[in-house]
């Protein structure tokens, strides 16, 4: 195999295609990760996503066409979850203490912010937003999702369509049109040197997600990453780490967040409507996690 190896995003990423392939899609492939955690950060000054949080209402923004793309489709998701899923949480997660790079373990208090309803931008066309309420933009792990579905997407037509692999700190897509095949370990969700569960698969997309990781203190209050898009609230579950498994890594991105948003009633509605193959796999407190399956629905 040849393969890449970088740190980005506070993540590491693994890139793996066939030997024999005399390309330069090592430094493609790393310059588009690159653009990424540089301009789509919301930690990262003076930046593309930092022009767009600092506009004021009415004002509009001409985007490059990759970061219009992404937002799009975020947003496409934040109406089919009703709200539910959110790229717009920005000051509600730095009011929760989210207000720095992991890793941390200790926050400020900051002041409260109230959630205002409905999105911040409309979408214009021709790569153009304006921005229409006092809400600002975190694209969090959906933007890494997205830049690596999009990098797999471009390697696998112009590369390496036989077979290859992005691992992004756990969240992956692989492809193979031949005999190979993907054995894909789940970690346990305290110690990720500890296997739970393994995925045999050719094709298709996984992304975990863990409330442990990336949780603090915030005076007395343990707080986590993942928030409600309807209330701007933390959370509250006893589900401690989801990983998806579907075709699109978008899906499995914002499907992994639903397992700690929705309960399993409607977690299940939601992949039926949305007419998903899937599966997931759910770890609660106190249990070692079992598997659940969604088919697609016959007409």
């Amino acid at each position: 195999m040849d393969t890449l190896t970088l740190q980005l995003m506070n993540t590491d990423f693994y890139i793996a295609v066939p030997k024999g392939i005399h390309t330069t899609w090592k430094d493609q492939a790393e310059k588009w990760l690159q653009y990424v955690a540089k301009e789509w950060s919301r930690f990262q000054p003076n930046n593309e996503l930092s022009k767009l949080n600092d506009l004021k209402i009415g004002e509009t923004l001409r985007l490059n066409a990759s970061l219009y793309d992404c937002l799009q489709r975020a947003n496409d998701y934040h109406l089919r979850t009703n709200g539910v899923f959110s790229p717009y949480l920005k000051l509600q997660l730095e009011q929760h203490g989210y207000n720095q790079s992991f890793p941390f373990k200790v926050a400020n208090t900051n002041l409260q912010v109230n959630l205002i309803s409905g999105k911040p931008l409309q979408f214009l066309g021709n790569q153009q937003v304006m921005k229409v309420a006092h809400q600002e933009i975190d694209l969090g792990g959906f933007a890494k999702g997205y830049s690596i579905e999009r990098l797999a997407d471009w390697l696998e037509d112009e590369i390496a369509p036989d077979y290859g692999l992005i691992d992004g700190g756990g969240d992956m897509k692989m492809w193979s049109n031949s005999e190979k095949n993907w054995t894909i370990g789940v970690a346990d969700a305290r110690d990720v040197e500890r296997e739970i569960s393994t995925i045999k698969i050719k094709t298709g997309a996984v992304a975990t997600s863990n409330r442990i990781y990336r949780s603090w203190q915030q005076g007395t209050i343990m707080k986590h990453h993942l928030l409600n898009g309807r209330t701007g609230s933390v959370a509250n579950t006893d589900v401690i780490q989801a990983t998806v498994v579907t075709s699109s890594l978008c899906d499995a991105e914002v499907g992994a967040k639903l397992c700690f948003l929705l309960d399993e009633v409607e977690q299940q509605r939601w992949f039926l409507e949305n007419h998903q193959r899937s599966a997931r796999f759910i770890v609660k407190e106190g249990d070692e996690g079992f598997w659940t399956m969604t088919e697609v629905r016959k007409c």
